[in-house]
């Protein structure tokens, strides 16, 4: 890779620095590659299965009296 200290008549360069800009994209490629496995992992949980011709428990009224 060739570096440019700029033209011999004493002007600026105009071309961009892409050195930082590409760093920023590499560390947030690894932080996406890392972060997504824990996005997709999944945890079982057995929920209650709403059965409408279920018998509920009888309600004790001395315990639920507001």
């Amino acid at each position: 890779m060739a570096m440019s200290g700029g033209r011999d008549d004493g002007e600026p360069m105009m071309e961009m620095n892409t050195t930082p800009l590409i760093d920023v994209m590499l560390v947030l490629l690894i932080m996406f590659i890392i972060t997504i496995p824990i996005q997709t992992h999944a945890v079982k949980v057995d929920l209650p299965v709403n059965d409408p011709n279920a018998r509920k428990p009888p309600v004790d009224p001395i315990k639920n009296k507001i």
